[in-house]
């Protein structure tokens, strides 16, 4: 679908999609991170070899200037949660209500083209996750703008996702270029 662009041309964007920029999806809360959770992302993250001892020994930990078990940044606490994978095959959903929580925090424009294609990510990293946080994601809709591609317009929309713990510190931001055509 196209609109008139106020220079002349067709333009995928309409006035609906820029009334979108600025709007957020529901957000999302972990459950509590425990030491078990941090120890066995850090197995994942550094296999084959032995993760630091930061990540899974809490005696060790004590002694470092972080005071204790903390995880490493990669570390997601979403993703054991049931309905929270966004690629690859799609879980059965647990309920209506899971559905339509998802379906929210997809974020995308609304008439945006069907096809979609992930153009990237930036990611920064504030206070570190430790067993006990709860993480609070909300994601917004920060950019919205189009370039001609090979294949015809491309509409380009950027999300930035904030993580925060329950004492409302930042532990992470990611800003996401996805790209529809």
């Amino acid at each position: 679908m196209t609109s008139a662009d106020p220079g002349g041309g067709q333009t995928l964007i309409t006035p609906v999609m820029r009334e979108w920029v600025g709007s957020t999806a529901p957000p999302l809360t972990s459950p509590p991170i425990s030491e078990s959770d941090i120890r066995r992302a850090a197995i994942a993250i550094y296999w084959p070899e032995v993760p630091p001892r930061l990540y899974w020994d809490a005696e060790h930990a004590a002694q470092t200037r972080w005071g204790g078990v903390i995880a490493p940044e990669e570390f997601n606490p979403f993703a054991w949660m049931i309905g929270r994978a966004h690629v690859g095959p799609q879980p059965d959903r647990v309920d209506e209500q899971q559905d339509a929580l998802e379906d929210a925090r997809s974020l995308r424009p609304p008439g945006a083209p069907p096809r979609f294609l992930f153009g990237g990510v930036e990611s920064s990293y504030g206070a570190r996750m430790r067993p006990g946080d709860v993480i609070t994601s909300l994601i917004t809709a920060t950019d919205l703008y189009e370039r001609a591609g090979r294949l015809g317009p491309m509409l380009f929309y950027i999300t930035e996702e904030t993580w925060t713990n329950q004492s409302g510190e930042i532990v992470k931001t990611t800003r996401t270029t996805n790209i529809a055509w």
